[in-house]
């Protein structure tokens, strides 16, 4: 499937990638050739979405195949319905908005931001960006990306403040994106 991309195509080509666990036919190899072969064969405008089902995935290679390839892993226990799992995964992706999302602030050095690559936009979902600043004042923001192939550009002026102690719940949440970020690292390397 990796393989079938068109060259220049300029938008996301999407792989779901389904499996009930461990390889039991083919090519036996381990999960990081699997992952090298995969880099291989995908493009930069591939996404590849890994569905795991049942107990005996294995979750570091879909994880590793997910993260690698701008995609999402998803894991359905056997109790689970997967068609809703399903369907709801296909509403999602079915009205895409935006591909190859950047944020860039203009004059105020970031660091530390989570999640560092970011994820593509669709339909009914949102970008949730935390990360720590130095500096302060009226900066503009630019989300930047690709609308049906095309590069776009949107400019917001938010002011950021030098010492913020009216959110104090922010701190945490960043610690929390940060943590799940390294403890996701740890695991799969």
């Amino acid at each position: 499937a990796l393989g079938q991309q068109g060259a220049g195509a300029g938008r996301p080509f999407m792989v779901v990638f389904l499996t009930d666990g461990l390889p039991t036919v083919g090519d036996m190899q381990d999960a990081a050739s699997l992952v090298a072969l995969a880099g291989e064969k995908a493009g930069p405008d591939t996404r590849l979405f890994a569905f795991g089902v049942g107990y005996d995935v294995n979750t570091h290679l879909l994880d590793k195949l997910a993260l690698d390839n701008r995609g999402e892993r998803i894991y359905v226990l056997p109790e689970e319905a997967i068609e809703v799992k399903v369907s709801g995964f296909y509403d999602k992706i079915a009205s895409p908005v935006m591909s190859d999302v950047a944020v860039a602030i203009v004059g105020l050095e970031t660091y530390d931001v989570f999640p560092p690559r970011l994820p593509d936009l669709f339909r009914g979902s949102q970008l949730v960006v935390y990360g720590r600043y130095r500096g302060a004042g009226s900066k503009a923001v630019k989300l930047l990306g690709k609308v049906n192939g095309k590069p776009v550009e949107h400019v917001y002026e938010v002011s950021f403040a030098e010492n913020d102690q009216t959110h104090s719940g922010i701190p945490r949440l960043w610690a929390t994106s940060k943590i799940g970020y390294l403890l996701d690292q740890l695991r799969l390397k």
